[in-house]
């Protein structure tokens, strides 16, 4: 009973330590990220955020991509140079990416919209001295996708598709408060013990995911050997 006791005891210990750590201890990673100024309201209320230009984009002909990891999920962005596309990677059994994606749609300042397909002229009619910011919404089910920021240095480029073709077009995709919520104990664990947490090394992943692994497989054993009193 001490063992089973210990393992259920760090199991929650553990997931509430893991909950709880601020957002801001994640860091800025590996790349130090170098921005235009920017409006300070047009970020308001991001928790955490990814941002990236054109030169970010990766392929060969027809559309290219990026991918990124945002709020516990991964997203990637695709362009065929004209449009721009912002889709969440749907996970089976909480990381196995099988193909299956919940693209995302463009809500302007005035509420109209957009669709999952960006247009550069579009962000030039809603942009308002070289910056707008959209709201993203889950095609799929409606949900809060957070907000994707879209600005330009206005001094330099007189639209959106003269700053996109000389790769000063920013893309900020951030979230708040509301939809890191969504990140529970059972998310976070999930990643920890497929080695799926963002941005920590598989080295770092594997020490801290190896006793609890240990306590998971444990309290199992625990609980079968109880279960069946011939064993």
């Amino acid at each position: 009973m001490r063992g089973f006791v210990f393992c259920v005891t760090y199991l929650i210990v553990f997931s509430a330590l893991l909950s709880s750590i601020p957002a801001g201890l994640q860091g800025v990673g590996t790349d130090v990220e170098t921005l235009f100024p920017i409006d300070p309201s047009l970020t308001t209320g991001f928790s955490d955020y990814q941002n990236w230009t054109r030169a970010a984009y990766t392929g060969a002909g027809g559309w290219y991509y990026y991918d990124y990891s945002l709020d516990s999920k991964g997203w990637y962005s695709a362009t065929e140079d004209s449009l721009i596309e912002i889709v969440r990677k749907i996970y089976t059994l909480g990381f196995l990416w099988l193909g299956q994606i919940d693209p995302c749609k463009f809500i302007s300042p005035d509420g109209t919209d957009r669709g999952i397909d960006l247009a550069l002229t579009t962000i030039n009619s809603d942009a308002d001295e070289g910056a707008v910011r959209y709201d993203l919404e889950s095609y799929l089910n409606g949900q809060s996708a957070g907000s994707l920021v879209v600005y330009w240095n206005t001094t330099k480029y007189d639209n959106s598709t003269h700053a996109w073709d000389n790769h000063e077009l920013y893309l900020l995709h951030g979230v708040g408060i509301d939809s890191s919520a969504t990140n529970n104990v059972a998310a976070l664990l999930v990643g920890l013990l497929f080695f799926q947490l963002p941005d920590i090394p598989p080295l770092v992943n594997a020490v801290l995911a190896t006793p609890t692994w240990a306590c998971v497989i444990f309290v199992l054993w625990f609980v079968i050997k109880e279960m069946i009193p011939f064993i």
